[in-house]
């Protein structure tokens, strides 16, 4: 074996979990949080699998089946085999019973049987033998390396369901268990399930390619593999199921509040559409804590909220000039001026009084400025400064009472359109500002005007502020639903953005080993297609379609199983071009690698009706093949008809034939299944020791009997002559059937041409010349009396054609 070949066994003995390791050291592009994710997912599904916990891995043999009241045998029937490397034929009509001993061994180890898959319940209600339904059990027994023998029980009550079976197993020596897990075979028979029945031969390829996938994964252990993808796959959905959530939120978002022509929903809207979405920044739209695309909002809000003075302002403002004016007007301007300077005279007066006591008038020089006189002016000038004071305070008030009107006036704003927005009474509110802000300069006017224009003014605004308050209400009521929407959307986002990063590492991962596990598989699968490819070339015999590469592709939904192929040199796909017998023959090619790797601790294989469909040419490559195992494992095969021993005693294949009897009443009995041409020997002797047959009648029959075993006989020559000397088997058939008679079948088997004479070989021994007669008197009526005699003659002739027995 060359180094790569030594390369590809080694990937498919290494252990999965240690190639998955191996490959990860490997991968230096790999991102670290990427390869801590495999490696975790690893350790999961490992702990869960602990694949060989409790698993025996002894090697193991059939050593007997015993059956009672199963299928079609009635009474207790017991099928011995040799425990060791070796094949073993049963041959059986259909009907006779060996089929049952072969579910009887795939009931006991799997709990069920292929024939009864998805089949109708008739297939499964009948599997009590109709004769002798009870005692109704199973008995398979094993030899086990280190082990020793072991036996696994199946028993039914006699009204119980085929469901309703007490399963048990029993070492040499000890009591028995309950169920097979006491074996550690869960494992073992879930990879390298030992039968094979011709219903699981027939129908492998009814799943299609994504069943023989799972088959090939089966048997090339990937189950830690494919656990793992499976645990990451299932990592990744659980992240996106968050992201798609909040993206689809976000999209349903989208798609309402582009429907309204709020200005926040439109700058909404460009907002959730940047890749990387701004949450807080939209959060604070939603909340009405962000500035920005406002403006409708708020101008509605500053008109609904005008701040104007009141009715009872405007009113109090005007009573106050009113009453300001009024008290102006009873001051005489004039005398409240020539009192001022008289006060400010008689002051001066009195000032210089005080600094030269009595004297003279300095202004007059009449008048005596004397104590009385100082009396008078100070009395004078007390009751001026008390007018002076009085008309002070009225023209204070009417200037303070003048800028409160001024004021209360100048607070009137004209206010702007609202994009958008329709106010009906916006225009007369302006106009009415506009009127009250031109305030007359006289008093008394100003008064008229706080009463009239501004309180007019007034009123608009009270309506003006109602049509705001509406129109806003209006909006918020439009706008509360899609905030609240966009609000939902918000956590889910945050969410997301969390998982984002770790979204991206498990893509990677899983994008990892689903890249590194189908190259993986192939490369495990490789040698094992190449013994699939040596087994089919070894079975395809005549066939045109020549078997190529298999390879695993895809995964989940999308995996399947590609059998690549030509038809005379033609590429196309194998499986699309074979015929029900060549598909047969790939299944068993993809079935006995499985069953045989050197893995699996069952060293027996057990084949039921393999041959059925396969033409006497694959027979011959199916022989072939069973030798090659047979050298390392024990084969069984189960067949309902004498070809496959019949081309095994043409080709002198060490092989044990065994043949299943069914009597009446469903007696089934095994015994030694000589050569076709012996048995006709027998028979012949029986019949003529047989002393309450008419001569008659023997005279007529054997006849046919001598006849039919000479041909027989010769027939097993000839194919065994032609197998020694390498010819096809299809050449081989095709000169059996063209020699017609008895005496050209025996030129063909003594000297290999059905044309030559062969009156040497049967004059050389008295007995062949004898024998040949009573073989073709057959054709011209009865002969006459025959002897034991005559008998051993042909057993002789047979044992000169085939040898001795």
């Amino acid at each position: 074996m060359e180094e790569t070949e030594h390369g590809d066994v080694d990937s498919a003995e290494q252990s999965v979990q240690d190639a998955i390791l191996q490959l990860l050291d490997a991968d230096s592009a790999l991102d670290e949080a990427a390869r801590e994710l495999v490696l975790g997912a690893l350790a999961d599904v490992v702990d869960e699998s602990d694949d060989d916990a409790g698993t025996d891995w002894s090697p193991t043999y059939l050593t007997n089946i015993t059956v009672s009241g199963f299928r079609g045998i009635g009474s207790t029937t017991k099928l011995d085999l040799h425990p060791a490397p070796g094949l073993t034929v049963i041959s059986g009509r259909n009907g006779s019973g060996k089929s049952s001993f072969a579910e009887a061994v795939e009931l006991a180890l799997t709990g069920t049987s292929y024939r009864w898959r998805d089949k109708q319940a008739l297939w499964s209600e009948s599997w009590r033998n109709l004769h002798k339904p009870n005692p109704c059990a199973l008995r398979v027994e094993f030899a086990q390396e280190r082990q020793g023998v072991v036996k696994v029980g199946v028993d039914w009550d006699a009204d119980a369901e085929l469901a309703d079976r007490t399963l048990w197993t029993q070492r040499l020596g000890e009591t028995s268990t309950e169920g097979l897990d006491s074996l550690g075979w869960a494992k073992p028979l879930e990879l390298h399930r030992p039968v094979l029945t011709y219903e699981e031969l027939g129908r492998l390829f009814d799943g299609g390619p994504s069943a023989l996938y799972d088959a090939l994964a089966k048997l090339l252990g990937l189950e830690i593999l494919s656990a793992v993808e499976r645990k990451l796959a299932a990592d990744l959905r659980d992240v996106k199921v968050v992201r798609d959530a909040a993206d689809n939120a976000r999209k349903q978002a989208i798609t309402t509040l582009t429907s309204s022509t709020d200005e926040r929903a439109v700058g909404l809207v460009k907002l959730l559409k940047k890749h990387v979405r701004p949450v807080e920044e939209i959060q604070a739209v939603v909340t009405g804590a962000a500035d920005s695309g406002l403006d409708v909002v708020r101008a509605l809000a500053a008109i609904s909220e005008l701040k104007l003075p009141s009715v009872a302002d405007i009113e109090a403002c005007a009573t106050r000039l009113r009453s300001a004016v009024d008290a102006a007007r009873r001051s005489e301007m004039g005398m409240v001026a020539l009192t001022s300077e008289r006060i400010d005279l008689l002051h001066s007066a009195l000032l210089y009084h005080a600094r030269s006591s009595d004297a003279d008038c300095p202004v007059c020089g009449e008048g005596r400025l004397d104590s009385a006189w100082a009396e008078r002016a100070r009395a004078s000038v007390a009751e001026g400064e008390a007018s002076v004071a009085e008309y002070r305070a009225a023209s204070d008030e009417l200037k303070s009472a003048r800028a409160e009107a001024n004021a209360l006036v100048g607070g009137l704003h004209s206010i702007s359109a609202v994009a958008g927005i329709e106010l009906p009474s916006l225009d007369a509110y302006n106009r009415a500002v506009e009127r009250a802000r031109g305030v007359p300069a006289e008093h008394d006017a100003c008064v008229s005007h706080l009463e009239d224009a501004v309180l007019d003014t007034i009123g608009v605004a009270e309506t003006l502020r109602g049509e705001a308050g509406a129109a806003m209400a209006e909006r918020e009521d439009a706008w509360g639903p899609l905030a609240a929407q966009v609000a939902a959307w918000i956590p889910q986002e945050r969410r997301a953005q969390q998982l984002d990063a770790q979204y991206k590492a498990i893509n990677a991962a899983r994008s990892w080993a689903t890249k590194q596990g189908t190259d993986f598989r192939n490369l495990r699968l490789k040698p094992i297609a190449a013994q699939a490819r040596q087994i089919w070339s070894e079975l395809r015999q005549e066939s045109n379609v020549d078997l190529g590469d298999i390879t695993l592709t895809g995964t989940a939904t999308k995996r399947k199983a590609v059998l690549s192929g030509s038809v005379d040199g033609e590429p196309t796909q194998a499986l699309s071009v074979m015929s029900q017998g060549e598909q047969n023959a790939v299944a068993l090619a993809l079935f006995l690698p499985r069953a045989t790797s050197v893995k699996s601790p069952f060293r027996f294989v057990v084949l039921d009706d393999p041959i059925q469909a396969m033409d006497p040419s694959k027979i011959d490559g199916f022989v072939r093949v069973l030798t090659e195992i047979a050298r390392t494992h024990q084969i069984v095969v189960f067949s309902h008809d004498d070809r496959l021993a019949s081309v095994i005693r043409e080709t002198g294949v060490d092989a044990r034939l065994i043949e299943v009897v069914r009597d009446s009443g469903s007696k089934v009995r095994t015994r030694l299944n000589i050569d076709p041409a012996r048995r006709l020997i027998d028979d012949a002797f029986a019949m003529i020791q047989d002393k309450n047959l008419a001569d008659e009648v023997k005279g007529r029959v054997a006849p046919n009997l001598f006849r039919m075993a000479l041909e027989t006989a010769a027939r097993q020559s000839h194919y065994a002559r032609q197998s020694i000397a390498g010819t096809a088997r299809s050449v081989a058939e095709r000169q059996w059937q063209s020699a017609k008679t008895t005496r050209q079948r025996l030129a063909l088997a003594v000297l290999g041409d059905e044309k030559a004479d062969v009156t040497d070989w049967l004059g050389a021994q008295k007995r062949r010349m004898n024998v040949l007669q009573i073989g073709n008197a057959g054709a011209h009526g009865q002969v006459g009396e025959l002897s034991k005699e005559d008998v051993r003659d042909l057993e002789r002739t047979v044992e000169d054609l085939v040898g001795p027995r």
